[in-house]
């Protein structure tokens, strides 16, 4: 999986409009989603929709600087809070995450992880919150059972809070599962109590956090090790 990237544009800039009430922030990605490059794509046409409940769809026509190929971004364009979000791509664009050493221990946190990105890319922030979250209680428990050796039927029952205390033994596990646990549980609350954190730093967390797994998963288990390798012959 490829994180999307963006650059601060002006939307009224983007759309080449005299009307003032566009100007506000744009954000273009800086991907192309056909040869999958960190790009800034060349502008080729614009053209801006009217959409439902007032809210207007801008469509830009790009090149890429590195393969040539055309694609389209969507923007939804917001004049009344003055904010255009990227909407996606055509041709669409696969945001499926991939990591053979973690669903190897855990296939449900990458269903589900995927589930969660799917989410942020259409804008849902609070069901991509909630969905990290869970994916991570899928991957502690997994890692639980398969790992530590843990009993399933217990492990099952366990919360979340205890089983990261339990099951993960280094504090840099623990921290920054627990920051991911207290963020995502926040977003299914009416009022949060930490709205001043915003999406973008539980995220962070949350690839530190499937960085730090995906490490100890490895020096777990070493492709080779001393043990294979036989004595050398001795000379005669």
């Amino acid at each position: 999986m490829q994180d999307l990237t963006f650059s601060a544009q002006n939307c009224q800039s983007v759309f080449v409009s005299n009307d003032r009430s566009y100007n506000f922030p744009l954000q273009k990605p800086m991907l192309c989603p056909i040869c999958g490059a960190y790009e800034d794509g060349k502008t080729i046409d614009r053209k801006i929709y009217p959409g439902p409940h007032q809210v207007e769809i801008g469509t830009v026509a790009y090149k890429c600087t590195h393969c040539a190929q055309y694609y389209l971004v969507v923007y939804k364009i917001d004049k009344t809070n003055k904010q255009a979000d990227f909407a996606g791509f055509y041709p669409p664009i696969s945001m499926e995450y991939q990591n053979e050493i973690v669903e190897s221990t855990s296939p449900g946190f990458i269903f589900s992880y995927n589930q969660a990105l799917r989410a942020e890319i259409r804008g849902d922030i609070e069901l991509a919150a909630i969905g990290f979250r869970h994916s991570l209680e899928c991957l502690v428990k997994d890692y639980a059972i398969k790992e530590c050796g843990a009993d399933e039927a217990k492990v099952n029952k366990t919360k979340l809070i205890d089983a990261i205390s339990q099951y993960l033994e280094e504090k840099d596990l623990v921290s920054t599962a627990d920051v991911i646990r207290i963020l995502g549980n926040d977003y299914t609350h009416y009022e949060r109590k930490y709205p001043q954190i915003d999406f973008d730093l539980l995220k962070r967390y949350m690839d530190i956090f499937i960085k730090l797994i995906e490490t100890k998963l490895l020096v777990r288990h070493p492709p080779v090790s001393r043990q294979d390798q036989s004595p050398p012959a001795s000379p005669r």
